[in-house]
């Protein structure tokens, strides 16, 4: 097996928004709240959310293939601090990591990890100096992953139902 880890083209859409919805059902089956719901069309919702923000934040898509099957994606794009940032935090030029997926039957083999440095290598490129991502708290092994490469924990938000 060769996985060829490549930027996103348009005829790629399809097999993104297919793995958009396995991702949406797995971050649902993790919500102990019940809260998480994707609604009919929620895939290609956020698959056109994703390809739209990384077109007007003059990012990037790469997507790794198993000959012409798509397995995994990230997506990420450089980002000014906001003002919040600039008053409270050592000035940075941030790169953000939207999204990060790899086919479950095809995580532990290192994708997720070439995925990453891909997009970190992109982002140091276009001078970034830090990388921002977000993690539903409740996916564990997401967490456990960023942190074995180095990502740390800044901000923990919580939620009660009332």
């Amino acid at each position: 097996m060769t996985i060829i880890i490549r930027k996103f083209e348009s005829k790629d859409t399809v097999q993104i928004a297919d793995l958009m919805e396995t991702f949406d059902r797995y971050i649902q089956s993790l919500d102990e709240t019940k809260r998480t719901i994707y609604q009919e069309g929620s895939a290609q919702y956020f698959t056109n959310k994703m390809i739209n923000l990384t077109q007007e934040k003059q990012g990037v898509i790469y997507v790794a293939c198993n000959g012409n099957k798509i397995i995994g994606f990230i997506s990420g794009h450089k980002e000014n601090q906001d003002d919040d940032e600039q008053m409270e935090t050592i000035p940075a030029n941030p790169g953000i990591v939207e999204e990060l997926f790899v086919s479950k039957e095809y995580r532990g083999q290192r994708i997720g990890k070439n995925l990453l440095e891909k997009m970190e290598n992109y982002l140091k490129t276009q001078g970034c100096d830090i990388v921002k991502l977000s993690v539903f708290a409740p996916n564990i092994s997401s967490r456990k992953f960023y942190k074995y490469f180095g990502y740390e924990e800044r901000i923990v938000s919580l939620l009660k139902k009332i």
